[in-house]
């Protein structure tokens, strides 16, 4: 061997060691543990990793096979090391999901059928928490195993029930996962008659979409505006919600996606077959304020709270800093707005307060009023029905420590550019 051969050999070789020393681990592959679990009639829980990029990989091969050691007589365990630039094709023929917050497991029944999933750092630094969780859940497997394949075997509302009661042994999270199970709901019960499109079958985007194919008229349905199918829609929507299924407790976070979409088919059916002066819009805080109470705390409810504020004629714009803007208002309705001016008020006397609006919105103001703590003690001098932007207060002693706010009347005209502008609380 000449000597250019032998330093490119010498050069090598560390990168050579530190691949074969590289932390993997132990478990078979994943088409091995599958047929494995299938033998012995077990769940298969896959460990999904990745050892050329993922930190700390000694220490998480460690405490995996710790783990897989401990619950050996409850799980096949499997691996599927994602090694950078692994084919994308091979990782979905491996595992019945797709996934990207790796390192993450996946739990399978005994017939491969998806359960469960959990990623990201619980995976790494807290595997007994988990395993605590996927024990738990292993113990429906074979129930679970069992209505899936009796599922399969079915067709029409039949198989949609069997395969939502398999569901039904599994948190919500990981239901609406399981593509094996609704896609079953989804092609065999298509009018869910069984309740369990809704439940599991339909994500919220997919929702959406079938409720604005009825409006539209079907799948290639061209209708618009009036023309819209208002009246279908909202009995698409009202059948789902009156099912026995959407009303039990543990389904209220998908009630209030339903619930959600009851409430946008009456937005656009208002919106669109009315004029803003003559728009009744209790059905809609109706629904929406029937959303919040289910669980005040979630997306949809936080959402909810918003246009209940949009959307109610006697709710109140609060406004504490030098600037206002009407997208919290509804177009063409008037409410009330509470401007906060403690930190302008500068002893008694006479002052000025304005509105200067940008792109000239198209806003209309009246009834102004000056309130100290919440109690009148002043009005502007400007007629009632006036389009007034800029009023005189004599503001009194102020006692200190006390809210200062100006209240008026403000109704938007102009649903482009909106009505923004400028407060201005000045001393004369």
């Amino acid at each position: 061997m000449n000597m250019k051969h032998m330093l490119l050999s010498t050069m090598l070789l560390p990168g050579a060691v530190m691949v074969s020393q590289a932390a993997t681990l132990s478990f078979p592959e994943v088409p091995a543990a599958k047929e494995q679990a299938a033998k012995e009639g077990k769940p298969c829980l896959v460990v999904w990793y990745g050892s050329d990029w993922q930190p700390n990989m000694q220490e998480f091969c460690k405490a995996w096979e710790a783990t897989a050691k401990e619950h050996a007589g409850t799980f096949v365990f499997g691996q599927f090391n994602d090694k950078l630039g692994l084919n994308v094709d091979v990782r979905k023929k491996a595992l019945p999901i797709e996934h990207y917050n790796l390192p993450a497991v996946v739990l399978m029944a005994p017939d491969g059928t998806f359960m469960a999933e959990y990623d990201g750092d619980q995976v790494s630094k807290q595997p007994a928490k988990v395993m605590k969780k996927l024990a738990k859940l292993a113990k429906k497997a074979p129930d679970f195993a069992r209505l899936a394949q009796e599922a399969a075997k079915l067709s029409g509302p039949e198989a949609a029930t069997v395969a939502g009661k398999a569901l039904e042994l599994l948190p919500a999270q990981f239901a609406v996962r399981c593509g094996a199970l609704t896609n079953i709901i989804r092609k065999q019960d298509p009018e869910d008659t069984t309740g369990y499109k809704a439940l599991f079958a339909m994500e919220h985007m997919a929702m959406y979409g079938e409720i604005k194919g009825i409006l539209n008229g079907g799948k290639d349905g061209k209708l618009s505006g009036k023309d819209r199918k208002f009246a279908d829609a909202e009995a698409y929507v009202r059948k789902v919600l009156d099912t026995d299924l959407m009303k039990q407790k543990k389904y209220r976070h998908r009630r209030q996606q339903w619930l959600a979409g009851l409430a946008y088919v009456l937005r656009e059916r208002i919106v669109s077959t009315t004029k803003p002066q003559d728009r009744d819009t209790t059905p809609i805080t109706k629904v929406y304020k029937e959303l919040i109470a289910l669980d005040p705390d979630t997306q949809y409810a936080k959402g909810a709270k918003r246009f209940v504020h949009y959307w109610s004629s006697d709710s109140v714009t609060i406004i504490e800093n030098g600037f206002y803007e009407s997208g919290h208002q509804t177009l063409g309705f008037e409410k009330d707005w509470r401007v906060n001016v403690t930190d302008s008020i500068d002893g008694p006397g006479e002052y000025t307060f304005s509105l200067i609006p940008v792109d000239n919105g198209g806003m209309v103001t009246r009834n102004y009023r000056l309130l100290v703590n919440g109690k009148e003690v002043a009005k502007a001098d400007a007629p009632a029905d006036k389009n007034t932007k800029t009023v005189q207060f004599k503001v009194p002693a102020v006692p200190k420590g006390a809210k200062v706010e100006v209240q008026l009347t403000a109704q938007c005209n102009d649903g482009w550019f909106g009505c923004s502008g400028h407060i201005r609380m000045q001393k004369n």
